[in-house]
């Protein structure tokens, strides 16, 4: 199965139906996007043989189903714009008295062998439409049931990273492969929609279409029409569950010099990572990128979290950071979006390719934003994302209240301070949406290869009901569900500074016994 996901940056998409240019299209047709694709892999001066290939396999394909929320669509307005500018006459005089109503001129001033003359360039304008279409959710799927090799997705994946737009300029998008797909609402089949889809030979068909505008005249998008019909789904109680922490990441690869920081300085990087993206964001900050709301107090709502990534769950593991994640949930407000994006936009215009964080005496800390799949396992999305009943930290829980002593006192009160640590895992648990585990297992000690004592990571301090800071408790956990759950996951009180970083697990009784 493959999957494009489709994030519209602004929250909106502009583009006029094929059929009646006053009217919007929503979802975007299959054959736009893939036009979109193809125009990316065009719009080089060695255009790659396997991307070539890659979009060859790709319109072979069955047409995908998409996943698409409903949308609101803004009333079309005409506007009037100028059309290219047009030399209609070689002199002022001869000019103006064949201009039509309407006409915009002005004179332009052109030397041709050493002769001076003035011509009159002239611009008419013409009326156009802009269809909006606001979806609920910004994020559209894009689902084929075949199956490519891991070098096609690949590359499709890279390609994708590099398609900036859908539809009208003025619709910017994020594009990539995903491996967990939504259920699509949209499946080709019997149905009152028609959509525009490709076959065998739209690459060849775009390509001779090309020749013949040149980007200059008017053009003409080749297709195949679908029929697809909508299908609406009900939650059941057997389907996967999903953290509100779940969501997209931006992935920030650590350069190789800068791969020597222990996961035990995660809270130090991420606040650090979490600085200078605020030292670029446009006040004020809004609520989803902040975390607070404009009274000073936390947000009740999921928002932007900064996840330092260890290297863990391997038996050569040695827990080093190899990079950091800014995960923006799946929940988070376009104007939050807006501004996280503008503002690594602006660290990275200010810094270069390669920003960089300053930790004080620790040194430098370079990094690069990593576009299309990450080499390194350990920033995959999909290696933190998968399914699965079992979850272990990689970096240790702050408990959201203090459980009392664990490792002092009677042995009665040790035992009640660790059941006050359970029953506090569970309220992380449904903190972030989750059902009760049906089995925990706490421990001081890490309870996977790589991940370090929760002793060894320097105290966790919050601001408490009364202002004063709150050193919380940490523990290693493991959390085992009835039913698959679907991460990224990230639990407790340290959630969104690199605390309580969760990594799903194949076989729980090979990582925990």
């Amino acid at each position: 199965m493959l999957c494009i996901e489709v994030n519209l940056l602004t929250g909106h998409f502009v583009a006029t139906s094929h059929h009646d240019r006053s009217q919007w299209e929503w979802p975007p047709h299959p054959a736009r996007l893939f036009s979109a694709m193809v125009a990316t892999w065009a719009d080089t001066s060695q255009p790659d043989p396997s991307e070539r290939a890659a979009l060859e396999w790709l319109e072979c394909q069955r047409p995908p189903s998409i996943a698409a929320s409903v949308a609101v669509h803004r009333k079309v307005v005409t506007h009037f714009v100028p059309v290219n500018d047009a030399k209609v006459g070689t002199t002022v005089e001869s000019a103006v008295n064949i201009l039509p109503p309407g006409w915009i001129t002005y004179v332009k001033e052109e030397t041709k062998r050493g002769k001076t003359k003035s011509v009159l360039i002239s611009r008419t304008r013409q009326a156009r439409k802009y269809p909006s279409a606001t979806p609920a959710e910004p994020r559209l799927s894009y689902v084929w049931e075949a199956t490519p090799t891991d070098e096609v997705r690949s590359t499709l994946d890279c390609l994708l990273s590099r398609v900036t737009r859908l539809g009208h300029a003025s619709s910017l998008v994020s594009c990539r492969v995903v491996t967990d797909p939504p259920t699509p609402n949209h499946v080709p089949g019997p149905g009152e929609v028609v959509l525009r889809a490709v076959r065998s030979g739209q690459l060849a068909a775009l390509e001779q279409e090309y020749r013949k505008h040149r980007a200059i005249r008017p053009r003409t998008l080749p297709f195949t029409p679908v029929r697809y019909r909508r299908v609406e789904h009900f939650q059941t109680e057997v389907s996967a569950r999903r953290p509100d922490t779940s969501g997209e990441w931006l992935v920030l690869s650590f350069q190789r010099q800068s791969r020597r920081f222990p996961s035990t300085l995660a809270v130090e990087i991420a606040t650090a990572l979490r600085g200078a993206v605020f030292h670029h964001a446009e006040d004020p900050i809004p609520e989803g990128l902040s975390g607070h709301r404009p009274n000073g107090r936390p947000s009740a709502h999921p928002h932007v979290a900064f996840l330092p990534l260890p290297w863990v769950g391997h038996q050569h593991s040695d827990g080093r950071l190899m990079g950091a994640a800014i995960a923006v949930p799946h929940s988070l407000d376009n104007d939050s979006r807006r501004a996280l994006f503008r503002a690594i936009g602006r660290w990275e215009a200010a810094t270069g390719e390669r920003p960089a964080l300053t930790l004080g005496r620790r040194g430098r800390l370079e990094m690069q934003r990593v576009i299309g799949p990450p080499t390194l396992i350990t920033l995959r999305h999909s290696l933190w994302s998968r399914k699965s009943r079992t979850w272990i930290s990689a970096t240790p829980i702050a408990l959201p209240t203090h459980p009392g002593p664990l490792s002092s006192g009677t042995t009665s009160a040790r035992a009640k301070a660790w059941l006050r640590a359970e029953q506090a895992v569970i309220n992380s648990c449904d903190h972030i949406g989750l059902p009760k585990p049906a089995r925990i297992t706490l421990s001081l000690a890490p309870l996977m290869p790589g991940a370090r004592p929760a002793p060894a990571f320097p105290t966790f301090r919050q601001p408490g009901r009364g202002g004063e800071p709150v050193a919380r408790r940490l523990l290693h956990t493991s959390v085992t569900f009835e039913r698959e759950v679907i991460g990224p996951m990230v639990l407790g009180a340290g959630r969104y500074l690199g605390l309580g970083l969760m990594m799903p697990v194949s076989d729980p009784r090979s990582e925990i016994e």
